[in-house]
């Protein structure tokens, strides 16, 4: 059994196996960010048609297939059905799929762990599977608050809390890291946002970074630690400064109305990516950095 899990044969199916689970829970989230700003139950009642209110099918509900098999459509009253949803179910899997390969890639095609190699590997494996629940917990999270913010410009209480407690009890107790690691990047990065919503509100008064933001980047900070809420803080300007300026080509492009003044861009998607990037890529370009720094001195 251990020998068909660890082979070739068992990382294929294993793989769509993990997908189709990500499709899944995909559609879960789904439920997350459409009814979660109206504070509607995201358990009861079950799914249905945002036009017509008549309820959805389990055959009609099948992440990514209905949708393509309805092109789009409601099969009772023909409306139009956001694409939206069966993109978070794509991102998701894709996001969880890629979480397994980056944990469990060198299983499989380095290591080639057998049955007799098990116990050698107990620990390894073990650590490798700590860290991908503890990225899996994130991504969850995360998704939903972009998306949400994105379409109503508003982080609910209830995900940034979700976010910073489990930071702190996965780093602790699952990670068995230090107290200070989720300590320091919750409070440096909550303090840092604090003092820049306060003074551009002294300046210019009117909000800048709403509180959601705020506390989405401590519960950043929280799961990443210092390091990474500095990766994810930095990078989050640069994807924001691409996505303004991609937002005011297209909208020249297609010679839409002048931007009025209170015309705002959500910061948590940009944020939200930035962590994302940091947790597949942040460790590497960490490292070039470093180097590139030795280097010029």
């Amino acid at each position: 059994m251990v020998n068909f899990l660890f082979s070739d044969n068992g990382f294929i199916l294993i793989s769509i196996f993990i997908f189709l689970i990500g499709l899944s829970i995909g559609s879960f989230l789904n439920v997350v960010i459409f009814r979660l700003p109206k504070n509607s139950s995201v358990v009861y009642p079950p799914s249905s048609c945002p036009e017509c209110s008549s309820k959805i099918k389990f055959y009609d509900n099948i992440p990514v297939l209905s949708y393509i098999i309805l092109r789009g459509r409601c099969r009772s009253c023909n409306g139009k059905i956001s694409p939206v949803y069966p993109a978070v179910e794509l991102l998701t899997a894709l996001l969880i799929y890629l979480l397994f390969l980056k944990y469990f890639y060198n299983t499989y095609f380095f290591y080639k762990i057998n049955i007799s190699d098990i116990d050698y590997f107990k620990n390894y494996l073990s650590e490798q599977f700590n860290y991908l629940l503890a990225c899996l917990i994130f991504i969850l999270i995360i998704v939903p608050i972009a998306f949400i913010d994105l379409f109503n410009k508003i982080i609910p209480d209830v995900l940034n809390v979700l976010l910073i407690i489990s930071g702190f009890i996965l780093n602790i107790f699952l990670l068995h890291k230090s107290f200070l690691f989720p300590l320091s990047g919750f409070l440096t990065a909550g303090l840092f946002f604090y003092f820049i919503a306060l003074f551009y509100e002294i300046i210019r008064k009117k909000e800048g970074l709403g509180g959601g933001d705020i506390k989405l980047i401590a519960g950043i900070g929280a799961f990443l630690g210092l390091r990474g809420v500095i990766f994810t803080i930095f990078g989050g300007a640069v994807f924001a400064l691409f996505g303004f300026i991609l937002f005011f080509i297209f909208r020249k492009l297609i010679k839409k109305n002048p931007i009025s003044s209170d015309f705002k861009i959500p910061f948590g998607p940009f944020l939200s990516l930035a962590s994302i990037f940091y947790i597949f890529y942040g460790g590497f370009l960490t490292k070039v950095y470093c180097n590139f720094i030795k280097l010029s001195h």
